[in-house]
């Protein structure tokens, strides 16, 4: 069984899951067409040139999600977005590279081939494993437990320090201000040299970041850190007064006014993907070069944008809610459709994924 700390971490992901009507962070294989988007009304994009995260014959793309129909968790191979095929089923798992999956079962970390078998223990916890992350190159874990931050490498466990409070469950969410709110991310910077833990759950807030060396950088500070993603070795967040980035122990302005939520790193590096809402409370999805901040706006009506390559994006469907709808959380309602966009044509598609859990490559 579980313990308390992992099954907190469980409600607070099926809390991002499903409170009001918000989808899993998810991801997509192209259908036909929408109506709604063609290339002759959407926005100019520059063309995408081959960059570190692109998909093709010998750099293979790969997404962890549920499809229409199923709520088996499969890896989907989307190297050739138009003939994406699935490579197998694999569960609650995130990719370690192109060809290793690893997943936790409360008090174990494992990592394993994407056939599934056979499964190396990594680490264990008597009182329970929670959230977990690797490095891009395989070779370093990080997980929390109730000791704190393990961060392990060629057999070597230290302990960064003590965990952030997790929330065992009994706390919901009666508007979309709060599920927008809800968020818990363990990541390395792309190149490996920091490691930062976040958590947003209702009441439960903190922010810590490290080198991994074992040194606690103590600058951003809780609570003014959420919603936070690594680009390069740039940390972005989410503060009082909008988004700022850290970099090598300098902080600036990023953002100055925008709320963004859950933002997600291009695998080519360079761009973020997020939603904001606008004064009526419809979700839009938005890129940010981080070289130049330039936003640029994908569509309304959309939400829990992620990365499915660096040229396409994944993302949900909302409206407005009218008088006959069952709206008590909010002004919105999901319409049950996903989309795929695509940065280089700005073209949207139906997409027949309805959630995605992890992609390969990550972030860059």
């Amino acid at each position: 069984m579980r313990s308390a700390w992992t099954a907190g971490l469980v409600a607070l992901v099926a809390m991002i899951a499903v409170g009001c009507g918000s989808s899993p962070v998810p991801l997509a294989h192209l259908s036909t067409p929408s109506p709604i988007a063609s290339p002759a009304s959407s926005p100019s994009a520059p063309p995408l040139l081959r960059v570190p995260g692109a998909c093709d014959a010998t750099h293979r793309c790969l997404a962890l999600v549920t499809l229409r129909g199923s709520d088996k968790v499969v890896v989907r191979d989307v190297t050739d977005i138009d003939h994406a095929v699935t490579v197998n089923e694999a569960g609650l798992a995130a990719f370690i590279s192109a060809t290793e999956l690893s997943y936790e079962d409360g008090t174990t970390l494992y990592r394993m081939p994407l056939s599934g078998s056979p499964q190396t223990v990594v680490a264990t916890a008597a009182k329970g494993i929670g959230l977990f992350a690797w490095t891009a190159d395989g070779k370093t874990a990080g997980y929390m437990t109730f000791d704190g931050l393990h961060v392990i490498t060629a057999g070597r466990d230290q302990v960064f320090g003590q965990p952030l409070p997790v929330p065992a469950g009994g706390y919901g969410c009666e508007s979309q201000a709060c599920a927008d709110g809800w968020d818990s991310r363990l990541a390395f910077s792309p190149d490996g040299a920091y490691v930062s833990l976040m958590v947003l759950s209702g009441p439960v807030s903190g922010f810590h970041l490290w080198s991994t060396d074992g040194k606690l950088i103590t600058s951003p500070t809780s609570p003014g850190g959420t919603m936070s993603v690594w680009s390069g070795r740039t940390l972005y967040y989410l503060s009082a007064n909008g988004v700022k980035s850290w970099r090598d122990g300098v902080t600036s302005s990023f953002l100055a006014g925008v709320r963004w939520v859950r933002p997600k790193g291009s695998p080519a590096g360079g761009l973020l993907v997020y939603e904001a809402r606008d004064a009526s409370g419809l979700a839009h999805v938005y890129t940010v070069d981080t070289a130049n901040g330039k936003v640029r706006e994908l569509k309304a009506g959309r939400k829990e944008p992620a990365f499915l390559t660096s040229r396409y994006v994944w993302y949900a469907g909302e409206r407005m809610c009218l008088a006959s709808d069952p709206c008590v959380t909010g002004p919105t309602i999901a319409t049950g459709k996903t989309y795929i966009y695509d940065l280089q044509t700005g073209t949207e598609y139906d997409s027949i994924i309805t959630n995605v859990y992890d992609v390969w490559p990550h972030a860059a």
